[in-house]
């Protein structure tokens, strides 16, 4: 049996976004890597107009979010944040991958909630948001994966979230308000399952380019910390308008569709290969 790594990592997310488009995503980590132990927090707000806004924070303890029922709160002093989550639905959770060398965990505590995000200047952002914690003993570079998808798209009704990995050990999930679905082949512009189908429209990009530039950067010494195939994993995190197509038989055998609108935050994740890598 191989021994597990020494590698353990606690991550959150949490993000809002209000009726006109205005964004924040909230990240909080704690990660272990052999000896060494780093605490992470970052808060990126992207106004309606305006560039994108990002504050990050390596300190001793991280401001972990607390969770009482249906409530999430999350307070950080360092990041001048202070914000709720109230549920609007019922958690999923799953194990994505358990190997002798480690595993995944996903818990998606809030699919779908009603989010309010105040900030060290007063202004208030209020909408849809999202909770996840994910728990990873498994080097993310040593995953089975060469290629991710996830996104989460959010109406006052409709919660849809999405995993999608191409590579060794592929894995397609689809949650539409906490039930499973079958679907087809998700891409960046959406997907479509057997009685709705969703297309993502006037994307706006979030943040782009590879994770030692991006949500690595404020990492001391992360380069000697990760090897080549977590430095060049490349990242592309869109926010767009969503459009959610639900399609009902009625009693007198007709097809109707309803559409749905809503905002859609999503991600596509790249590692390098594995030869690439080695190359490097």
């Amino acid at each position: 049996m191989k021994a597990r790594s020494h590698f353990q990592l606690s991550k959150w997310y949490l993000d809002c976004v209000g009726e006109d488009g205005e964004m924040f995503i909230a990240y909080v980590a704690s990660l272990q890597v052999a000896r060494t132990t780093i605490n992470y927090s970052s808060a990126m707000h992207r106004p309606v107009s305006g560039p994108l806004k990002t504050s990050t924070s390596l300190q001793d303890h991280a401001s972990v979010p607390q969770s009482d029922g249906s409530n999430i709160q999350w307070r950080s002093p360092k990041l001048h944040v202070d914000g709720s989550w109230q549920a609007l639905a019922d958690s999923v959770c799953r194990t994505l991958l358990e190997t002798k060398a480690g595993s995944l965990e996903w818990n998606c505590l809030q699919p779908n909630a009603e989010a309010v995000i105040n900030l060290d200047n007063g202004h208030r952002i209020a909408g849809l948001g999202y909770v996840e914690h994910v728990t990873l003993s498994i080097p993310p570079w040593r995953l089975p994966i060469d290629e991710l998808r996830w996104g989460r798209f959010l109406s006052p009704k409709e919660a849809l979230v999405w995993i999608d990995w191409r590579g060794e050990k592929p894995l397609h999930l689809v949650f539409h308000n906490g039930k499973e679905l079958e679907t087809t082949e998700i891409t960046d512009g959406g997907f479509e399952a057997r009685d709705l189908t969703l297309s993502l429209d006037e994307k706006a990009v979030i943040r782009e380019g590879p994770l030692v530039t991006t949500v690595l950067s404020a990492i001391p010494g992360i380069q000697r910390l990760f090897p080549v195939r977590m430095l060049g994993t490349h990242e592309c995190k869109w926010l767009s308008r969503g459009m959610l197509k639900k399609t009902a038989v009625t009693a007198s055998s007709c097809a109707k569709d309803e559409l749905v609108t809503g905002w859609a935050i999503h991600e596509m994740v790249r590692w390098p290969t594995r030869q690439t890598a080695e190359r490097k």
